[in-house]
């Protein structure tokens, strides 16, 4: 049963009037709804000024908790995609020219799988052991035991899985537009599913698989979510401000995102409401952004 079903059924015990049962349950679901937007751990690349070049960090929302996640170069951090426990991040770095990705374990004293940053870009994972990445617009996937392996060529731009099976990706549509593109890995059979003036900016699959959130920018940019069975488009947030690096909750009812206008991390509710701030990033540029549960014994 979900937190408002459960509501309903409390306050009607209570025999409470039905305008003041009315008002009371808008109140505690919009408490319960806040609440949620504060659990799980945030990874994001921040700029240092100190250092001069963007670093790694993790962010427990309950505990208040940041920590730079150690790298063993010093590289410039970029996107980024945290393991769907949040047990390991996938970071994208630039060292001495190269784009390179580096895995590393967010639980204390866990070591990492693979010593060494190796070539790579544009992170996601599928299920809880293979990451995907991208070398020179092909996809390529790892499984942290055996060698990493070519899956398919010329997918396009910042590939991201529903799972095994679905990738979608962004396309040149035509001269100034832009496409998301399906692609059924098994048939080889690539669709256009939607398209937009312009370019989009980044993407992200719910932990359901079954809205895809896509962020866009200029006078009508915002975020939206399109449902992938049914083709429906609900508008999250509109502004003019850039924004970046949407990325679902754990539980799939907030999204996150980085403001470029406010330079904070901020998250909207997909039922509808006002965003609230995750995290303040105090005037530091943000490269990478990602939303994932907290790891026991992190």
């Amino acid at each position: 049963m979900n937190n408002k079903a459960t509501l309903v059924t409390v306050l009607t015990k209570w025999r409470l009037p039905r305008k003041n049962r009315k008002m009371l349950l808008i109140l505690i679901a919009a408490i319960v709804s806040t609440a949620s937007a504060q659990e799980g751990r945030l990874a994001f690349s921040a700029y240092d000024e100190a250092a001069g070049r963007h670093l790694c960090y993790t962010y427990d929302l309950e505990t208040d908790d940041l920590r730079e996640v150690p790298l063993p170069v010093e590289a410039d951090c970029g996107d980024l995609a945290l393991i769907y426990d949040g047990s390991r991040v996938a970071v994208e770095l630039e060292f001495e020219g190269e784009e390179l990705l580096y895995v590393c374990p967010t639980r204390t004293g866990e070591r990492a799988l693979h010593p060494e940053p190796f070539p790579g870009a544009e992170p996601s994972w599928i299920e809880y052991t293979t990451l995907c990445y991208t070398i020179d617009g092909d996809l390529w996937h790892w499984n942290g035991v055996t060698d990493p392996l070519m899956w398919q060529a010329d997918v396009g731009r910042s590939p991201v899985h529903r799972d095994w099976l679905n990738v979608y990706y962004i396309l040149d549509y035509e001269e100034d537009k832009e496409a998301v593109a399906h692609l059924n890995v098994n048939e080889g059979v690539e669709e256009l599913i939607h398209w937009t003036p312009g370019r989009y900016d980044d993407f992200d699959v719910s932990p359901d698989g079954f809205y895809l959130t896509l962020s866009w920018n200029g006078d009508d940019g915002g975020l939206f979510v399109l449902h992938l069975e049914e083709g429906e488009e609900t508008e999250i947030v509109r502004s003019k401000h850039e924004l970046r690096y949407p990325s679902f909750s754990p539980d799939g009812e907030w999204l996150a995102y980085y403001d470029v206008g406010t330079e904070a991390i901020l998250a909207a509710p997909l039922e509808g409401g006002e965003p609230v701030e995750l995290y303040d990033l105090a005037g530091r540029s943000c490269r990478g952004l990602d939303w994932a549960p907290t790891p026991e014994d992190w």
